[in-house]
């Protein structure tokens, strides 16, 4: 008997010990499982989807610590026939995530937005190609371009013409949270297209609709959608508001909650990663899978609960925006289109805390959910869609396609092109001749087919993504995909070289030092005319680099904003590096002439002082204020 007990006692320990690195998963035996025979838009039944799912960590060629944590569920019409829960919200204290867990859902809080629009549509509050300042204060926007009508749809379809915004979006617990009114007003971006233009996803063009429902309903966004969609939902365990303070489960749970980033397989811990996003619409909900499947599901139901008429949520789904001149879907009043072996609606999600995916397929009416905490994705966020879904088969909208050349550099339009960082898209150009085959299947799209060794898609090999053609008012062609346009830049070479050129002037001026206090050192430093001034623009340059360098870092330590106080510094400061560039240029000009000294070095000041200053004009490295 004590050899067993012995025996029991050592298997016992065996799995507790191995117990850190097993998934936890909450899905039913296939035996036992009344949905095992339902077959999912990819092609396989839900017995084989849970195969699949674990195998993403399992498989002979995973490594099943290679993730923090994943909440995952499919439904099927009004079923959930699957859910699947995995590691860790807190592996510290061996927290495991399950069905009371919360997550972040970053940007699928936008879909309330929308949603909530159409209801004020459906009563005939809200007309969604009326101007959007008939329903603001006056003077609300400070740095328009255009007088043109900025619209509900405009908003829906991110093309009002705004850039990325370059203020803090983020503020840290602690911080009073300002009214989304003032929020918005700090976070106001330059109007850089006309609206309807270009595609340039925007939180700031979301977060200004959400306010929009706050102005015509009377009441706060986070009350409007607590009582239109939460509650009519039985959405018990979702909050809205930055602090969470409008859910105290969501409130506590939240606290309880880390995030990780994966590194060669090491699990990193960041601590909550807990933010506030001041401006909300835009990216705040945080809740259960429960919730978020609940809410899904009701999107794609006929019966149409979050509306009085269900053929409004028909016209949700009906296109606001295409691939080229084709009538495949791009955007549906703010949904997402997704082009998988079949055509999904939803939205992504992500936060400094993790990130989330809602999408479904209104035909089949199969959904999926998955959250995850880790601000980087993981596997199951990367490959579970296809799963559920299949790929984009190249035939289905390439029957008749014909391969294609191009060429050329594309900047991504959801970005910076006004103020001091305007350099930011210019690291980040696509060579599109760079793209895996490209075909042509008319009517203005366009489609990248690429190589794969993911299961469910066409032949085991082959899938393809959609590009859409966007002719603009300056000639360029450019293409639309998911979520920003592309823009032909034909000067982006020139550009290039120009910046490439400025940041080597800095690191030739601290060899320059390096050289002349060498020199110095040993007695050998020539003296000739106008060392000072000559070493002032190194000095000066030197410092225009680095300025160029912090607005980047302080960028991203504050979370996706640059601090006021410290972008008018930068800016004040490469305002006086210029004005000693320029003084140092003229002078090296003047000396050879007035001296007779030998030109080479006063040539090479003058045209180093010229282009430092040529880029940081370029580049509006000193705009700061009117941004």
């Amino acid at each position: 008997m004590g050899i067993y007990k012995k025996a029991l006692s050592a298997l016992f320990a065996a799995l507790m010990a191995t117990a850190p690195l097993l998934p936890v998963v909450c899905a039913e035996e296939a035996a036992e499982d009344p949905y095992a025979d339902i077959t999912v838009p990819s092609g396989i039944d839900i017995t084989t989807l849970g195969r699949e799912i674990d195998d993403l960590i399992t498989g002979s060629d995973r490594d099943n610590t290679d993730f923090a944590s994943a909440e995952i569920g499919v439904f099927v019409g009004k079923d959930v026939v699957y859910t699947g829960y995995y590691g860790y919200t807190d592996a510290e204290n061996g927290i495991f995530a399950d069905e009371n867990s919360v997550y972040e859902w970053g940007s699928i809080t936008k879909t309330f937005i929308w949603v909530s629009a159409m209801q004020l549509w459906e009563q005939g509050k809200l007309d969604l190609d009326r101007d959007i300042r008939e329903y603001l204060p006056d003077d609300f926007f400070g740095h328009l371009s255009y007088d043109d009508p900025i619209t509900m749809l405009n908003l829906m379809d991110h093309n009002a013409g705004w850039q990325e915004t370059t203020r803090g979006v983020m503020s840290s617990p602690g911080k009073a949270i300002p009214t989304l009114e003032d929020a918005l007003k700090a976070i106001e971006p330059a109007q850089i297209h006309r609206p309807g233009e270009v595609m340039a996803y925007s939180n700031y063009g979301a977060a200004v609709a959400g306010y929009v429902v706050e102005c015509i309903s009377g009441m706060s966004f986070c009350d409007y959608v607590h009582q239109n969609i939460f509650a009519p939902l039985g959405m018990e365990h979702t909050a809205i508001l930055p602090d969470h303070s409008d859910n105290a489960y969501v409130y506590d749970k939240r606290k309880g909650n880390k995030s990780y980033r994966m590194l060669l397989s090491t699990r990193i811990c960041l601590g909550d990663s807990l933010y506030y996003v001041d401006a909300y619409p835009a990216g705040a909900a945080t809740g259960t899978l429960a919730d978020l499947m609940t809410y899904a599901q009701a999107l794609c139901d006929d019966d149409a609960p979050l509306f009085a008429d269900k053929a409004t949520q028909e016209l949700m789904f009906t296109a606001t925006d295409h691939y080229g001149d084709s009538d495949i879907p791009l955007n549906a009043h703010g949904f997402w289109t997704n082009e998988y072996k079949v055509r999904t609606y939803g939205h992504d999600g992500a936060t400094y805390a993790g990130q989330a995916y809602m999408n479904f397929d209104p035909v089949s009416k199969t959904g999926l959910v998955i959250m995850v905490n880790e601000p980087d994705g993981n596997v199951f966020l990367s490959e579970t869609p296809t799963l559920v879904f299949g790929s984009l088969e190249p035939d289905k909208y390439g029957k008749n396609s014909v391969q294609e050349k191009l060429t050329g550099y594309y900047l991504p339009a959801r970005s910076t092109f006004k103020g001091m960082m305007r350099f930011v898209p210019y690291l980040s150009a696509i060579d599109i001749s760079k793209l895996d085959r490209i075909e042509n299947n008319g009517d203005g799209v366009h489609q990248i087919v690429v190589k794969t060794g993911k299961p469910f898609v066409s032949d085991g090999e082959e899938m393809a993504m959609l590009l859409g053609e966007r002719h603009h008012p300056d000639g360029n062609l450019g293409f639309a995909s998911s979520g920003t346009d592309i823009l032909y830049d034909g000067a982006y070479l020139a550009e290039l070289i120009l910046l490439t050129v400025f940041i080597m002037l800095g690191v030739v001026s601290v060899f320059i030092f390096m050289i002349e206090l060498k020199l110095k050192k040993h007695n050998r430093l020539p003296a000739y005319t106008g060392h000072k001034v000559l070493m002032a623009g190194h000095i000066a340059r030197l410092i225009s680099v680095l300025l160029m360098i912090s607005v980047y870092v302080a960028y991203s330590d504050n979370k996706g904003g640059l601090p006021y106080n410290a972008g008018a510094v930068i800016g004040i400061a490469q305002i006086i590096c210029m004005a000693v560039c320029a003084v140092t240029a003229v002078i090296s000009i003047l000396i050879p002439v007035m001296k007779k000294e030998k030109p080479l070095k006063y040539i090479m000041s003058t045209a180093g002082n010229a282009l430092c200053i040529t880029a940081v004009l370029y580049f509006q490295m000193y705009v700061y204020w009117d941004i």
